[in-house]
């Protein structure tokens, strides 16, 4: 019976254990693995490697075969064949290999911005999940009271100890926070319908208990920070960098292009063989191209610049709504753990100090506080998410 009562013990340990938490990270975790958009993303810039590695090789060969019937007084046809490899100046294929590198890392940080967005939309739905929650919870338990003071009231109108109109007041409070209810029951499956988009199709097990607390530290390592890894900033340095180095390769366009081939041609019995050179010199809107060139790399270079001071006051603008929000929801926090408001009506109520108008007007108040920390709660952690995004 002992070791019956043992192993009962511990089977409730394992699978209370088993059934823990989860965290708003784990989660998106498993939206990434499973985002579609995320995988084509992926697909893209696998193509667009390959795309651009292609651009360093240098054109193929060129053959050309020409045949002339006997079309003279000369005895047999005329055949003639050409085969040359035209090359640029050495200078454009080195400015274009590392042009295109630095494509390549362009679109790599197009597929880590695309896939920064995708985790921050999933992250504040998740945030509006735990809200509504938490909303869903204390609705709840206002449903309850809100049904014992109805059974309350009908019993005492019954007894005679009640009039009609406060028995209608306490169907008419009953009755809002049925509605209330139904509200956030509604706005909960919107919120996982959209998660489950977000994670290709696929319904996720939510268990979320409360949100992910994060220390933030001051704001100007937090803009350091964005400026040097955020993969938005980077995309706009790479722009800058790589504009400038396609104004080299444009300018090294403008160089003549050589030609090196082999030919031969044959008429009747007499053959010829030799070597052939070219030359393609590029006359006509040279200098339109550069000049295009040049204002493209002194627009990506400003632009970067522009986005660099975006970055620092939008990194302070979120700062400072943090911060407040923070502090608004810790004076909420230290308010509501010393109050007892429910408790205290209720017992008001049932020994007639307060009517019931009173205490339906003070319940609605406190309600509407708490729901008030509840939003300023959300507020708090969306605009943590925003600013460390």
């Amino acid at each position: 019976m002992k070791n019956k009562l043992i192993l009962t013990v511990v089977l409730i340990i394992l699978i209370s254990s088993g059934v823990s938490a989860q965290s708003i990270e784990e989660i998106l975790k498993i939206i990434e693995s499973n985002n579609i958009e995320i995988k084509v993303g992926q697909k893209y810039y696998e193509s667009k490697t390959y795309e651009y590695k292609h651009a360093v090789l240098p054109s193929g060969p060129q053959f050309s075969y020409g045949y002339f019937p006997n079309n003279s007084d000369n005895p047999g046809p005329k055949e003639t064949f050409e085969i040359s490899q035209s090359f640029q100046m050495p200078c454009y294929h080195r400015n274009q290999s590392g042009y295109s590198k630095l494509m390549i890392s362009q679109e790599e940080l197009n597929k880590q911005l695309l896939r920064q967005n995708i985790i921050f939309e999933a992250q504040k739905l998740l945030i509006e999940y735990v809200y509504l929650s938490k909303q869903g919870a204390e609705i709840e338990k206002r449903l309850e009271q809100a049904k014992n003071v109805m059974a309350a009231y009908t019993k005492k109108l019954e007894s005679g100890d009640a009039n009609i109109l406060e028995v209608n007041k306490a169907k008419l409070h009953l009755m809002h926070v049925q509605n209330h209810l139904n509200v956030n029951r509604t706005e909960i499956i919107s919120v996982e319908k959209q998660l489950a988009y977000l994670n290709g199709g696929q319904e996720l097990d939510l268990s979320l208990a409360d949100y992910t607390d994060t220390n933030i530290s001051d704001a100007e390592s937090i803009m350091n920070d964005k400026i040097n890894s955020d993969p938005g900033a980077l995309l706009f340095q790479s722009q800058a960098e790589s504009s400038a180095i396609l104004f080299k390769v444009t300018k090294n366009l403008q160089l003549p292009e050589f030609s090196l081939g082999y030919g031969g041609e044959t008429v009747a019995d007499e053959k010829f063989r030799g070597i052939i050179v070219g030359l393609s010199v590029p006359l006509w809107g040279s200098s339109s191209a550069i000049k295009k060139a040049k204002f493209e790399s002194e627009y990506y270079m400003l632009n970067n610049q522009l986005n660099t001071e975006k970055i620092r006051s939008e990194t302070n603008i979120y700062y400072e709504k943090a911060q407040t929000l923070r502090e608004n929801l810790e004076n909420y926090k230290s308010t509501l753990m010393t109050l007892n408001n429910i408790e205290l009506l209720k017992k008001s109520l049932n020994l007639g100090e307060i009517s019931s108008i009173e205490y339906f007007m003070e319940i609605s108040y406190f309600y509407q506080v708490y729901d008030d920390y509840l939003m300023v709660e959300k507020d708090y952690y969306k605009a943590v998410a925003e600013l460390l995004k």
